[in-house]
């Protein structure tokens, strides 16, 4: 729990005599981070220069009065997504102001006869509730950023830094809106990746390793659009999305550009010998009605899959 020395507090009245009266009944009650103003304009200065727990300002003040910085101080609050706690000091007892000032979003309204004791522990209390409600929007953001970051992560596979299926499936329907709506074409390409191995009887064929799909990742991203969507379609299958201006435009054979930069950046051999075979096959269409289903396409395209002609080695 915060204490009342670690409490930021700011006092604003355009008497500097009565700045420096409230100050020293707050020092001599224990709290030390003690700033004045004169102003309104001046507080929100120091206020954007450090921010504070509680502003202790005078109702009434020339240019800017205590309700009109309240107002300001609130939409600096929402802009920083911070808590300050406001205590506004009046001569007057009126009711009328006293509701009005609540209404505005004071969290306390006091004398400026209140004595020594009064305010400081009045002090403290705006200054706790504000930490309080910091602590908990520090930890709504931190909780919002987990999120997020879980939310990024489950969309992209964590061997190649691609996206992962799931990203591919949105990306797709997203392109396929898209071309629904102001026309032109979506094309897909799988590429399979396979050992040419013969394991004995019983025994897991090998599986791809992670060095191997990451260089095959990289070498996607070097030939495609910044705009084309590359997926991890499952353990050994990369997928490409893309949208296309008109069909005059497109040709299957675009995808080659993305065969041919595997073959060429993946390794020759391994210790053993083994070769990394490549299968294709791609789906591609401008007509949207009806709307293609995106499952039906990922089905259609993989069951299409077959072995290319050349094969390049691990």
């Amino acid at each position: 729990m915060i204490k009342k020395e670690e409490l930021s507090v700011i006092i604003v009245d355009d008497l500097q005599f009565s700045c420096e009266v409230v100050k020293s009944g707050l020092k001599k009650s224990g709290y030390k981070d003690i700033r004045t103003a004169n102003s309104a304009n001046d507080a929100m200065l120091l206020l954007n220069q450090r921010r504070a727990d509680v502003i202790l300002a005078d109702f009434w003040m020339p240019e800017m009065n205590g309700l009109e910085m309240t107002d300001l101080i609130r939409r600096w609050d929402e802009s920083n997504n911070r808590y300050t706690g406001i205590i506004l000091l009046t001569a007057e007892d009126n009711t009328s102001s006293i509701v009005v000032a609540f209404d505005r979003g004071v969290d306390d309204f006091l004398s400026k006869s209140v004595n020594q004791f009064e305010l400081a522990a009045r002090v403290f209390g705006a200054g706790r509730t504000a930490w309080l409600q910091n602590q908990l929007r520090k930890k709504n953001n931190d909780l919002s950023n987990q999120y997020q970051n879980y939310h990024h992560l489950s969309l992209m596979d964590a061997d190649t830094g691609l996206a992962n299926r799931k990203q591919l499936e949105r990306s797709m329907d997203s392109m396929i809106s898209h071309c629904e709506t102001r026309g032109g074409g979506f094309a897909l390409a799988m590429i399979r990746l396979t050992v040419d191995s013969h394991p004995e009887a019983g025994q897991e064929p090998l599986k791809i390793r992670k060095g191997t799909l990451r260089t095959v990742s990289n070498s996607l991203q070097l030939v495609l659009r910044p705009m084309d969507q590359i997926a991890r379609y499952d353990e050994c299958t990369f997928a490409i999305a893309l949208v296309y201006a008109d069909l005059e435009a497109f040709s299957p054979d675009m995808f080659e550009r993305s065969t041919s930069s595997i073959l060429k950046h993946t390794h020759q051999k391994t210790d053993k010998g083994e070769k990394l075979l490549l299968s294709m096959a791609t789906w591609n269409t401008d007509q949207f009605d009806p709307v293609p289903n995106v499952m039906d396409i990922l089905l259609q395209t993989e069951n299409s899959l077959k072995p290319l002609e050349i094969d390049t080695d691990l």
